[in-house]
Parts: structure tokens; sequence; C-alpha cells
């Protein structure tokens, strides 16, 4: 039996930190939580987790540095890296830089983080996937008319 999806969560606020993980642990995730860049990069190098959800404004190196890390390391360079942001300015920045595979702005309601986890590791349909299944991330159009990227 293949093992649950994990998914490194990277946020310092410890009360949104927890609210998302007992979303995505309820909904068959297994999720480790790191509050710090330099946490980040560490957790993601020792479990190599399927997806990484990276707070942009992290304490310490911020979550661009950290995916900076993470992306330029052989071991963990395949790890999709979603900055997960309430930051809007920062997500212009996303199409000029390749630290990040594509984010998600906080909030988001428990149904549609865990939709967009899924289809991030292209589990729709699924019940588990490997990390070489995740596919490629194309533009979206959200009911809110903001522009987010997603598979």
């Amino acid at each position: 039996m293949p093992s649950r999806p994990i998914i490194l969560l990277a946020e310092d606020n410890e009360d949104t930190r927890t609210v998302y993980s007992l979303i995505l642990r309820h909904s068959g995730f297994r999720v480790e939580e790191a509050a710090t860049g330099i946490e980040a990069v560490e957790v993601a190098r020792q479990i190599r987790p399927n997806l990484i959800l990276m707070d942009i404004g992290l304490p310490g190196i911020d979550g661009w540095q950290a995916s900076r890390l993470l992306k330029s390391d052989p071991a963990t360079m395949t790890i999709p890296v979603l900055a997960f942001s309430a930051r809007v300015d920062s997500t212009a920045d996303l199409c000029g830089r390749a630290t990040f595979d594509g984010y998600i702005l906080k909030p988001i309601s428990p149904l549609d983080l865990v939709r967009r986890v899924q289809a991030y590791m292209g589990l729709l349909g699924r019940r588990h996937a490997e990390p070489s299944e995740i596919r490629a991330i194309e533009p979206l159009e959200p009911a809110d008319g903001q522009t987010e990227l997603a598979v």
C-alpha cells in the first residue's frame, strides 16, 4: 500500500500553520511543518516531501531564498514548491522567477486548498501520487478575478 503524500507547510504564523495543517491532515495528507526558512530547507532535505507550501514572509531567510536553496540542491530540486502567501503584490514576481512552481493565495477555503493541492499533485481521481506525477502548471482565472497558477 502506498504511503500518504507528504506536504511540507512552511508558515511562521502558528495559528495559520495549525489551521492549514489540520485541513490537509483531515484530507489524508501527511503534513510536516516548519516555522522558518532555514527549518523548511532542513526538513525538506531530510524528508523529501511530495509538495512544499512555502510562505514568502518567513523569518531568517524568506520563502524566496528558501525556495532558491531548494531548487539549487540536486536532492530537492524536483520537489514542487508553491508560494503560499497572502501578499498579492508578490504574485506578479512569480512569472519572472523560477524559484516557485506556482502559488496559492491565502486566505483560502478548506475545500479550495485541498482541491488545489490535489491538482498540483495530480491526485484528482486517484488516491496517491508519486512526485514524478506532478503535471505542468497552466494559468487559471479563479472566480474572484485574481490570476493564479494551477494545473
